[in-house]
């Protein structure tokens, strides 16, 4: 059975990302296998990162707290096949110093001092709640969005809008969800184009990801601060549902019983409105969401109007 070394590369477009994997496979003879893996695998033996999110807090806990083996991939061409500390230098090329590099990460021979002192001591884990908030915050101003599966996209929190990496092909995302800074380059560039709207890219984004809700407690009380913009068809209608009730002012006990859907339903759209600051928290008093003893007669009667008053607002 042959051994396995796994390596990572982020922050690359796919058409460069092929082919230096292709050339990495080449450093290694037949006897070991190279297997691709997402920054979050506990188990990575290799991270090649572009030197523009080197600096994100994610990447920090890599090869600060957990001491994985990097190389920072930094475009120039006239140092093309070279690494200087903890740089390497694209295009790639499979040089004598490049292979000599890969088959000692391999054999843990341990790196020098001069690559060491690049890395940040950050042993956090990332807090999503104050990560989407500060998709939020003006000062920002252009961030790169990036998590585990690749880049993201640019976003300008002033204009609040985002322009979407078209080789991007998930929709949803994870907790490695992260930023950077961008350069003034890619914001020049991104700027160019007419963006998407970031709320409702940020809604989108957060309802599609998996195991990034939590359980909230039914009885405090919510206000809709905007109404939400779902691309999925079939979520559509009881997203807006749920919406018009907080609209009121209402807690997740009250929505669960005005209308036939989950607590896991309610649960989701509250998660996904509270990471992207469509709900904001209230006390008792300022909820209008009141729940009417109806004989069970009138019952069906009072949803047929109650949700007639929904499709009127919403247009459907």
């Amino acid at each position: 059975m042959k051994e396995r070394i796994k390596i990572a590369i982020f922050g690359l477009s796919l058409n460069v990302l092929e082919s230096i994997k292709q050339k990495v496979r080449l450093l290694y003879d037949d006897t070991l296998e190279v297997n691709w893996a997402n920054i979050a695998d506990p188990h990575l033996d290799i991270l090649l990162v572009n030197d523009m999110f080197f600096g994100s807090p994610t990447i920090q806990n890599l090869v600060g707290s957990q001491q994985v083996p990097y190389l920072r991939l930094i475009n120039k061409n006239e140092k093309s096949g070279s690494i200087e500390g903890d740089k390497l230098y694209l295009p790639f090329l499979p040089t004598d110093e490049i292979r000599s590099w890969f088959k000692d990460r391999y054999h843990h021979v341990p790196m020098s001092q001069k690559t060491e002192r690049f890395v940040s001591q950050i042993a956090k884990t990332v807090d999503l709640n104050k990560i989407s908030q500060e998709f939020f915050n003006e000062r920002n101003g252009n961030l790169q969005i990036f998590d585990g599966h690749g880049n993201m996209g640019l976003m300008n929190t002033r204009t609040e809008q985002v322009w979407i990496d078209s080789e991007r092909k998930i929709q949803g995302t994870d907790s490695t969800l992260n930023y950077t800074y961008a350069t003034m380059q890619m914001a020049q560039t991104a700027s160019m184009k007419q963006g998407t709207d970031l709320r409702s890219w940020l809604w989108n984004i957060f309802w599609f990801s998996e195991n990034l809700g939590k359980d909230h407690s039914v009885s405090t009380f919510y206000k809709l601060q905007y109404w939400p913009q779902p691309n999925s068809i079939q979520d559509r209608q009881h997203i807006f549902k749920i919406a018009a009730c907080f609209e009121k002012g209402a807690n997740i006990s009250q929505v669960e019983k005005r209308l036939d859907l989950s607590v896991q339903n309610i649960q989701k759209f509250v998660s996904t409105a509270l990471l992207t600051n469509a709900l904001k928290e209230i006390p008792e008093s300022e909820a209008k969401l009141v729940q009417e003893e109806v004989k069970p007669s009138d019952n069906s009667s009072g949803l047929r109007g109650f949700f007639g008053k929904l499709r009127r607002k919403l247009g459907l």
